[in-house]
């Protein structure tokens, strides 16, 4: 039996997982023999549990791999294993890197693709959502792909960017391919499909959910991207457990400052002291990378290249100045009515020169 089908005969039972298989390995001369050993053989292996050894002895057929192999068929789902040319370079050096990835959708984009990954909160504020879409999707239109997890909060909204924009997005599930989570997001799942893009994960078709799964899963996150960036975190946020993967990798992080008031900011800013680059636009991320821009379609968002009149120029800057600012409050230190105020903010969100955070409270669009 060739070594990617013992991969994903053993990922496919109950109890394997990959440091099962890399013990597996330790202990025998050629895995691809495991198959073939005898009931005694495999409960004869050392440091592995009784009940996987039980396991592997009751799944021990062609015939069950076929089943799992047909099932993958009829589900759509690819698979790739850690000895294949397809596999992720990325991934193979890091700390327990997955035998097998299951997937859906355009595979190569791991190797064609300058990829970062954006995470963050699963309860953003407008601040944080407007941060998410807006970087994704002007790091999308200068050729960099998103990866994420696919979770609610910065994870959708940084996944909908990359689709606004030009670049392909990528989803790292803690579920099975077939079982994208939340369920709330299977409509997104197929958005990035239909986009051609790609989810991936390490868990197999009809494998159980764990809680844990999603905390693993961050360390693919970080080991398919050049960098991480963080969007709103609170100080317990999962979204710093994506960092410390990161560091312990040797990538690149960065983190949007937020609110000083704000319990979701008190993560971004303690990786920011603890020495993350602050980001205020894309800029610094790709000078970091020392990449060109790709695409300049969003020149049209820096004021200065739009024609403004006095009273349009004097509450860009006012905004500007304050960082954001409600409708009463830009009355008051401008003087204008509030009736030409409005006229006017909604002309500037149309020109997309600034965005509604809530309660008419406005703030500049990155």
């Amino acid at each position: 039996m060739e070594k990617n089908d013992v991969y994903l005969w053993l990922k496919s039972i109950s109890g394997v997982t990959d440091k099962t298989i890399e013990k597996i390995e330790d202990s025998i001369e050629d895995i691809e023999d495991l198959i073939y050993f005898s009931d005694k053989e495999i409960y004869n292996l050392q440091n592995i549990n009784l009940n996987i050894k039980e396991n592997i002895v009751k799944y021990k057929s062609r015939a069950y791999l076929d089943n799992i192999k047909e099932k993958l068929y009829k589900k759509s789902v690819k698979y790739v294993c850690k000895n294949h040319d397809d596999y992720p370079e990325k991934l193979r050096n890091i700390y327990n890197p997955p035998k097998v990835l299951f997937y859906k959708g355009d595979i190569s984009l791991l190797k064609k693709n300058f990829n970062i990954a954006m995470v963050g909160s699963r309860k953003p504020s407008s601040y944080g959502i407007n941060c998410a879409k807006t970087i994704s999707k002007k790091l999308s239109n200068d050729g960099v792909g998103i990866i994420s997890g696919l979770a609610l909060g910065i994870d959708s909204y940084s996944h909908l960017g990359c689709l606004e924009g030009m670049s392909k997005t990528i989803a790292v599930l803690g579920s099975g391919v077939d079982n994208p989570l939340p369920k709330q997001n299977i409509g997104l799942s197929d958005k990035i499909l239909a986009d051609g893009g790609l989810i991936l994960s390490e868990y197999g078709i009809d494998s159980k959910v764990f809680p844990y799964n999603f905390s693993n899963r961050n360390r693919i996150i970080s080991g398919l991207s050049e960098g991480v960036i963080v969007v709103e975190a609170a100080m317990k946020s999962g979204a710093l457990i994506t960092v410390d993967f990161a560091l312990e990798q040797g990538k690149m992080v960065f983190a949007v400052p937020g609110n000083i008031n704000s319990e979701m900011s008190r993560g971004c800013h303690k990786i920011i002291k603890d020495g993350a680059k602050l980001i205020e636009n894309i800029d610094d991320i790709l000078n970091e990378y020392n990449l060109i821009t790709i695409n300049n379609v969003e020149n049209n968002n820096n004021c200065d290249n739009i024609v403004l009149n006095a009273e349009y120029k004097k509450i860009i800057e006012l905004i500007k100045k304050e960082g954001s600012l409600h409708i009463d409050k830009i009355c008051d230190y401008t003087g204008i009515e509030i009736k030409y105020i409005n006229s006017i903010l909604n002309e500037l969100e149309l020109k997309d020169l600034i965005i509604e955070m809530n309660n008419k409270t406005y703030s500049l669009n990155l």
